[in-house]
């Protein structure tokens, strides 16, 4: 086991003789779990926008399993905000178990942050926010909390030890978690209709299915983005971007294929509104929309169609990627905007336009912007004690 876990055990008081003390993988992943919970709870004290875990003990171990029920973020865009706070920080090695000098080994998690930023933009958004008990809604606010609460862990018990990631990755089963973390898990919103959903494990490259684990278990694709992590730690410098970017695109695989996909975009309500979104995408780019108003003079109409267009126009909102910490940018170098007519319920479609995602990304790491992007992640880093409101 790793040097930064903490086992305990009865001595034996027989002279020569051994004991065993085991540290078991259901209380690492319930650590792991538990660690997660912590980010989005509103009864956690936090320091300059980080919340504490167990005064910074560079170790997990079973005495730091709680008891107390914690009070969940209830807003969505609050908790989009605090959960890319910690993929931020967690990417920049500022957690209990961080080490500064791999700052770049969990590199999915940095554009995880600036992806969970823009998904608290999206839920600001007034003609969202206004929506809020449309199925837009809820799938979004969802999707973000079941994502978190499947892949914030997984870097969690690889930062405790490699090789206790190695030998415990199989292990990792909600229905096995202690009693108190299984128990705050199931209270938290979505819970029933999510967590058999995480993951559907799929061929990464064409998104076909392969078996259904649920209770946020692991996938080849988990296994294999974490030993390219392993592969980064011990690679020469000028390797390291390269293995970096492919565990980006399996971890990426993961949360869209075998995560979201089931949990949000094979729900026939969610899928309602991007079909309404291509079809309100479209009448802007054909002009349809205009021309239609144009004929209402001659053909008229009760205008319900040309009212019904119009609030779904309203409605929807672009399908974009800012990479900084603001809210929406000019700059085409930091933005990223999904093809037309993109159909996001394709999984095809939408990995073409992620690894589009993360090719600027990378460029933007890997050159002289490079410090803007940390920049952009210290500041998101600092909204882990957001108030819920």
């Amino acid at each position: 086991m790793a040097a930064n876990l903490q086992a305990s055990g009865r001595t034996n008081p027989q002279p020569n003789t051994c004991v065993d003390a085991q540290c078991d993988c259901n209380v690492i992943w319930s650590l792991a779990q538990q660690f997660a919970m912590r980010q989005i709870s509103n009864h956690v004290r936090a320091d300059h926008g980080i919340p504490d875990y167990r005064d910074n003990e560079h170790y997990v171990s079973g005495v730091q399993v709680e008891n107390a029920r914690p009070e969940f973020v209830s807003n969505y865009a609050v908790r989009a905000r605090r959960i890319a706070s910690a993929y931020a920080r967690m990417y920049l090695e500022e957690f209990h178990l961080g080490q500064k000098d791999k700052i770049g080994r969990f590199y999915w998690l940095g554009l995880g942050a600036f992806a969970a930023k823009q998904v608290a933009v999206t839920l600001e958004l007034k003609r969202v926010h206004i929506a809020r008990w449309s199925a837009l809604y809820e799938g979004l606010g969802n999707g973000n909390l079941w994502l978190f609460n499947d892949v914030l862990p997984w870097h969690y018990g690889y930062a405790a030890g490699a090789a206790a990631f190695s030998e415990c990755v199989a292990a990792r089963d909600s229905r096995q978690f202690v009693d108190a973390v299984g128990r705050n898990l199931s209270n938290q919103k979505g819970f029933e209709k999510s967590v058999d959903k995480i993951p559907y494990e799929i061929d990464g490259e064409t998104g076909v299915r392969k078996q259904k684990l649920g209770y946020l278990r692991a996938t080849q694709l988990v296994v294999d983005g974490f030993k390219k992590v392993k592969a980064w730690e011990s690679a020469p410098s000028y390797k390291q971007p390269k293995i970096a970017l492919g565990h980006l695109l399996c971890i990426a695989q993961h949360e869209q294929g075998e995560v979201l996909q089931g949990l949000i975009y094979d729900d026939p309500a969610f899928v309602w509104w991007l079909g309404n979104q291509r079809a309100a995408l479209a009448a802007s780019d054909d002009t349809a929309f205009n021309d239609r108003m144009q004929l209402s003079r001659y053909f008229p109409s009760d205008g319900s169609d040309l009212a019904a267009m119009a609030l779904i126009r309203a409605l929807v909102p672009n399908l974009q990627l800012v990479l900084t910490s603001e809210d929406t940018t000019q700059d085409p170098d930091f933005l990223s905007v999904a093809p037309d007519r993109t159909v996001l319920q394709n999984y095809l479609q939408r990995m073409f336009w992620i690894k589009g995602v993360a090719k600027k990304y990378h460029d933007l790491m890997q050159g002289p912007y490079k410090q803007k992007m940390l920049d952009s992640l210290a500041t998101i880093a600092q909204w882990g004690s957001l108030p819920d409101k």
